[in-house]
């Protein structure tokens, strides 16, 4: 009896070390943790661009034969990717019709408004776009672009477009809205964080270097040219579209 009462002591103290010794022994530093946790990756951008045939359109701003009239409103767009106008609703017109947007060769059905008060066409579609890092993302797609004699003294062709970014797309961490300027050839310039303007967009670049405005010094495209003040509508009726 003695002998199984020692033997029982002999393997509980022994057991004891053992677990002792367990929890001894040095448990990962968080600096260590996180040298070997794979690094997130960092945000990224959509490539969208401007296509010849919607700066064509802006040349020319008249719906086609198989266009669908749509009704006037005092905004345009989708979700953060929409604009707000001034002036007169007689001086708008609203409209669908198929447009090739993406470079595809393929036409797709978009809304269209032409400000004639502005000369600005706007256009939008909801669209999956690649983001430079080679992800996708889906979202409402604005695109303004300035018309002849428009009245922000902007080269004909040039112009803006926004792109919404929910959480998750092109590894964001939250809903954006992101947009470019372009100018006259189509090339994206002045890119960052956009918040959408009457005629215009001011854009934050995200590294943080401070803002680009609306006003016609920060266009590459005419550093010279004025800006124009804000529309304040007219009382009456527009003119057609003219080419």
């Amino acid at each position: 009896m003695r002998k199984l009462q020692f033997r029982m002591i002999v393997l509980a103290l022994s057991t004891a070390v053992t677990l002792l010794g367990a929890s001894c022994k040095e448990s990962p530093k968080p600096t260590e943790v996180a040298q070997n946790a794979a690094p997130e990756p960092a945000p990224s951008v959509p490539a969208v661009k401007v296509t010849p045939p919607v700066q064509a359109k802006a040349m020319a701003p008249k719906p086609t034969p198989d266009a669908v009239k749509k009704p006037s409103a005092q905004t345009f767009g989708k979700g953060r990717a929409s604009v707000t106008f001034q002036g007169q609703p007689a001086t708008r017109s609203f409209w669908s019709e198929q447009l090739d947007v993406d470079n595809s060769g393929k036409p797709v059905l978009v809304d269209e408004a032409w400000d004639n008060h502005s000369k600005i066409l706007y256009i939008n579609d909801t669209r999956g776009f690649t983001c430079a890092n080679g992800q996708t993302g889906t979202g409402s797609v604005l695109t303004a672009v300035y018309g002849k004699g428009n009245a922000r003294k902007r080269p004909a062709g040039s112009g803006w477009w926004v792109a919404e970014l929910n959480a998750g797309d092109c590894h964001r961490h939250d809903d954006t809205l992101y947009g470019c300027r372009f100018d006259a050839a189509g090339n994206n310039s002045d890119c960052g964080v956009a918040t959408v303007q009457p005629e215009d967009i001011v854009i934050v670049p995200e590294s943080g270097s401070g803002a680009s405005s609306g006003d016609a010094s920060s266009q590459p495209a005419s550093p010279s040219a004025p800006a124009a003040a804000p529309s304040t509508g007219t009382s009456g009726q527009s003119s057609p579209p003219s080419n």
